[in-house]
């Protein structure tokens, strides 16, 4: 059977589809992972603050070994909640791409540590695996560029080797970025057939490898204009919040000694407990976090797409195992 038209709008905005169809269950996903990121985020905080007391003490009193002591005193629990934030994106991971490619809400708890999750771990491995190994080969490929130019004598010969290691990187590019496109599918493909799926996804890109880059260059496009826009509410917001301490800060620059860092830090604390203090950081993070998680759905969503459509092909028919649509806010079949 051949695959279905890559239909390029569907494609790059397969998350706002796979959203409209549940919106509650997306938002249900949306917030297990904003109560999980901001509890990981409140255990780093919470850690290392008296680290941040500390150095605020740090101009009038000599306190380099207590606070190396304090830093690796805390290092046991940074690697676990490093650990915590892994786990934590694997889950997000595994449940959008449950409800792009499956149209499935686990009930309750929409995260999971399962079969899904594994295979996704496998994937992302192989993944980490190839952009190590495509770091040292650049690496190496530079070294080599920069070793046979400095070998040789006469101008001309630099410049035909530096013209040479230009082409040369370029091509490495466009095949690094042909090799990502072919394999792009892998995760989204291991979630919707419930198998570790890697080179599938060659045949499952293939011949939609040019779109798929036309739609991810569009993101690009897309992340880019919604960057500038967070960024601009989040510096007014900042601004406004930050108008007590913005003289303090200044002085901080230019007269370090004038100020004191106990009282600045107790300023901070002050005006982020202060109720305007918390309207700004609610608007600062949940604007960072809501773009965050439409641009990683959208970029998850070119692959899902893909293997959907790769699916189809095959003749699959990937039912919901989940609770019923209705209680997540699917529609009724």
């Amino acid at each position: 059977m051949s695959q279905p038209r890559y239909d390029f709008v569907a494609a790059t905005f397969h998350f706002f589809s796979a959203v409209g169809r549940r919106p509650l269950g997306a938002l249900w996903i949306a917030v297990w992972q904003l109560v999980l990121i901001g509890a990981a985020v409140a255990a780093i905080i919470a850690v290392y603050w008296p680290v941040f007391e500390l150095m605020a003490q740090a101009q009038s009193v000599d306190i380099e070994a207590e606070l190396l002591a304090m830093v690796l005193s805390v290092t046991g629990w940074i690697i676990l909640i490093s650990l915590a934030f892994i786990l934590i994106t694997l889950m997000a991971q595994g449940a959008w791409l449950r409800l792009l490619t499956r149209n499935e809400v686990s009930p309750g708890i929409p995260f999971r540590l399962g079969g899904d999750e594994l295979r996704l771990l496998g994937v992302n491995l192989v993944f980490s695996a190839f952009w190590i190994l495509a770091y040292i080969l650049t690496i190496v490929l530079v070294a080599v560029i920069v070793g046979v130019g400095a070998g040789a004598g006469d101008v001309g010969g630099t410049a035909l080797i530096a013209l040479a290691g230009t082409l040369g990187v370029f091509v490495a590019v466009v095949l690094l970025i042909i090799v990502c496109l072919r394999f792009a599918a892998a995760p989204a493909l291991s979630v919707h057939q419930r198998r570790f799926r890697l080179f599938e996804a060659v045949a499952a890109s293939k011949g939609v490898a040019g779109m798929m880059f036309l739609s991810y260059l569009t993101l690009v496009g897309v992340w880019i204009a919604g960057y500038v826009v967070v960024s601009t509410v989040q510096t007014i917001a900042l601004l406004f919040g930050a108008a007590d301490i913005m003289g303090q800060m200044g002085a901080l620059q230019t007269d370090p000694e004038s100020v004191d860092p106990a009282a600045l830090l107790a300023m901070l604390g002050e005006t982020l407990a202060s109720p305007a203090g918390v309207i700004i950081l609610v608007v600062v993070i949940l604007s960072q976090f809501i773009f965050q998680i439409a641009f990683e759905g959208l970029w998850h969503g070119v692959g899902a797409y893909v293997a959907k459509r790769h699916g189809e092909a095959k003749g699959e028919a990937i039912t919901d195992s989940s609770a019923p649509a209705a209680a997540m806010g699917g529609r009724p079949e």
